[in-house]
């Protein structure tokens, strides 16, 4: 296994992320955590022994980030046993068991993760009787992602099944992040990317502005509350769903597309422009990564024209053929913004324009067992008990998660956005993807326009 190796491009980013937000990206609250229901027997000695394993075969889980020996740079370390704590609660309902598991996981949240201290991550097991109990995993987002956080679960229940059954012996290698940096940094890849960064110095060449207009101007680093996040969610209809499915068919795109331009659209009619340049987050991570654990995060950045007389329809035609070039000269977002210094300032640098990325994430390929004795189930906790933390240290950030329901998960700071604004642009959002399905033949400049009272309905 790799002992050392270059940060990847994702972890570039974020260091790029550190040196303009006072560096919160290597502090020890920098974190990405999941809660599950474990249904089954959970002994908390098996538990260990699993979440033991899972660092032992990862080595993304004890890799740090070194900065105080010339040029950053990823170390992987020795295992270290991961610390568990475990709760027992009495608690009667589905219900009282998601407030108990929250109000835990809000606790956990508060102890530090130091990203240079092995492991990096942390587990708390909340039973609540001998057949139903919670298991919270928190991991450094320095090597977490939203995809890792699948991973790792799916990893640990199966490395406590195989331990009752008798199997501690775990199947076959996984991709090690290490490597993926490695490869990376590869002579083929770089050429890669600088026969593609032409494309994006002509796209994205005198960009200005990046995102949205702000209610409030940037706090400066340090100022008490500009880095705490309010969060806004809601659930997209499953009709509506259905529908933008069904549609993205008979337009031959993806359901990806249509999600997008209903989101341009939104991000537009916020703007008051009719010209948006809008960050998209993508899992940045091959076939061969699917199955690490790691910050394999990437984007682009897309600069839409919804002018003239455009139809929702032609709309989600000019978005499919921007975004289908964007992934055809796909390169590390990190690299871009070095190419173009105007662009990284308009993103870093603007106090009152702020970028607004946009993240539609998968659930994992996942096989039941109907035989197993321990089944776990994604636990959506109240916001109002868990603070959020944004993948990336962003100020606005939109999440799209296509689980058990459609969920949209807005986080944002409310020191520069006012609830009521969220709520418009969530509604502006809702109202596009509508149309894409009940009347892509809308001009857009016909869409209704939303208050925070129709928005509540």
């Amino acid at each position: 296994m790799t002992a050392e190796a270059p940060l990847s491009y994702a972890q570039q980013l974020l260091a790029a992320f550190a040196v303009h937000d006072g560096g919160s990206v290597f502090g020890g609250g920098f974190v990405n955590w999941c809660a599950h229901e474990l249904t089954g027997p959970v002994t908390p000695e098996l538990l260990q022994e699993a979440l033991d394993e899972l660092v032992v075969r990862h080595g993304g889980l004890r890799t740090l980030v070194v900065r105080d020996e010339g040029f950053p740079f990823q170390r992987v370390a020795e295992p270290a046993p991961v610390p568990l704590r475990v709760h027992d609660v009495t608690a009667s309902t589905a219900e009282e068991r998601v407030r108990v598991t929250a109000r835990i996981t809000a606790e956990a949240l508060t102890r530090p993760l130091p990203p240079d201290q092995v492991p990096l991550i942390a587990a708390d097991l909340v039973r609540f009787g001998p057949a139903v109990s919670a298991l919270i995993l928190m991991i450094h987002r320095t090597v977490a992602d939203g995809w890792t956080m699948q991973v790792a679960i799916r990893d640990v229940v199966a490395a406590y099944e195989r331990r009752l059954r008798g199997m501690a012996t775990p199947s076959g290698p996984v991709p090690q992040y290490a490597d993926h940096a490695l490869t990376e940094a590869a002579p083929d890849r770089e050429k890669r990317i600088l026969e593609a960064l032409p494309y994006w110095r002509e796209q994205l060449s005198g960009v200005r502005r990046v995102g949205i207009p702000a209610d409030r101007p940037r706090p400066a680093p340090g100022t008490a509350g500009s880095r705490e996040k309010a969060l806004h969610t809601f659930v997209l209809p499953d009709p509506v769903v259905a529908g933008l499915r069904e549609q993205a068919r008979r337009l031959r795109t993806t359901e990806f597309t249509l999600l997008l331009t209903a989101y341009a659209v939104a991000m537009a009619g916020h703007a008051g422009q009719t010209r948006v340049t809008v960050p998209v987050l993508s899992a940045g991570r091959g076939a061969g990564d699917w199955d690490g654990i790691g910050f394999y995060l990437n984007g682009h950045v897309l600069r839409l024209d919804l002018s003239g007389a455009m139809t929702v329809a032609e709309a989600v035609a000019h978005v499919h053929r921007v975004n289908t070039e964007a992934l055809q000269h796909d390169v590390p977002l990190v690299r871009v913004l070095e190419e173009l210094p105007e662009l990284a300032e308009a993103a870093f640098d603007a106090r009152d324009v702020v970028p607004a990325p946009m993240q539609l994430c998968r659930p994992i390929p996942r096989a039941e067992d109907p035989a197993a004795s321990i089944h776990y189930r994604r636990l959506t906790l109240p916001p109002d008990v868990v603070r959020e933390t944004p993948v990336m240290p962003v100020d606005f950030l939109w999440v799209m998660e296509p689980y058990d329901s459609f969920v949209v998960r807005v986080t944002y700071d409310p020191a520069m956005f006012d609830a009521d604004t969220v709520e418009r642009i969530a509604g502006r959002f809702r109202s596009a993807a509508d149309r894409l399905v009940t009347s892509p033949d809308t001009p857009l400049a016909a869409l209704p326009a939303t208050t925070p009272q129709e928005v509540r309905r």
